[in-house]
């Protein structure tokens, strides 16, 4: 068998509801590896939002910010930021439209006012199946590399990418015009929601374009590389890996590119479908 990359999204792909990751799971990547495989995280997450209890799982690399950083051991070989003078015009455009917003940087992630009386206002049942929201609030509550926007210097301080939440849809839609000229909008919320969030990433700058820099770094064919994904977010990763697998709750959208489906992640998903792959 040729030797594969893998790249593995992780809420909602290696991580479930429980926000813990199996150990049937952990076991599988380690198995990946000891086969001579290449096993790679590849999220939405920025660095900061990364747990230790992931990383020391042991992976060869990660694709973080859904492709604005990548990094190969303990090396970053790739670096994409959002322009300064683009990045205040949309901090801009939101505080404006009331659209609450998040910075991520490599070592913390920058949160706008507000971001706390959502979360103490809205009821923790209505998104315990918004995998994306469930972790901010996680993340929220344990103070996980959290700053203010207050502390942030937009001069010193590079970001690769925004997320945001807006109580009234309506808002966040107002400013759609001019996001979808330079980036790509992802949103995670259920449209039945009274409030909308997802994340703007950097158009050309995506999870796909991750895999394709990390396959040709490796040497590797693409058509050797497969994508584990569950949202939105990991459209374009699946849609140029070798072989696409997708959550048995994806969305029809993303359903239509996957070669195959696995299970709950809560289930051992990952490591019964790299079995039945027999990569494991």
């Amino acid at each position: 068998m040729n030797k594969k990359i893998v790249f593995f999204d992780i809420d909602g792909t290696l991580v479930g509801a429980s926000r813990k990751i199996t150990e049937k799971n952990k076991e599988a990547i380690h198995l990946l590896r000891e086969n001579g495989h290449l096993a790679f995280l590849c999220t939405g997450r920025a660095p900061a939002s990364i747990e230790p209890s992931l990383t020391d799982i042991g992976f060869d690399g990660v694709v973080a910010s859904a492709g604005g950083l990548i990094k190969i051991g303990g090396d970053y070989v790739f670096e994409n930021f959002i322009n300064q003078y683009l990045l205040s015009e949309i901090m801009l455009l939101f505080t404006n439209h009331q659209v609450l917003f998040s910075l991520e940087t490599k070592e913390a992630i920058y949160q706008a006012p507000g971001i706390k009386n959502f979360f103490d206002t809205i009821n923790k049942e209505k998104f315990k199946d918004n995998l994306e929201l469930a972790r901010t609030f996680e993340d929220r509550e344990k103070n996980f590399r959290r700053k203010t926007l207050k502390d942030f210097d937009i001069m010193t301080t590079p970001v690769m990418k925004m997320c945001f939440i807006s109580p009234d849809k309506e808002k966040f839609f107002q400013c759609e015009s001019f996001l979808k000229e330079f980036f790509n909008i992802v949103i995670f919320s259920d449209p039945k929601e009274s409030y909308i969030n997802g994340e703007i990433i950097l158009k050309h700058c995506t999870k796909g374009d991750g895999v394709k820099f990390v396959t040709e770094y490796y040497g590797i064919p693409i058509d050797d590389s497969i994508g584990y994904g569950d949202s939105m977010n990991d459209y374009e990763m699946l849609q140029v890996a070798g072989y696409s697998v997708v959550s048995e709750k994806s969305s029809d959208m993303l359903k239509e590119l996957a070669d195959d489906l696995f299970e709950e992640p809560d289930h051992d998903g990952i490591y019964k479908h790299l079995k039945k792959l027999k990569l494991i």
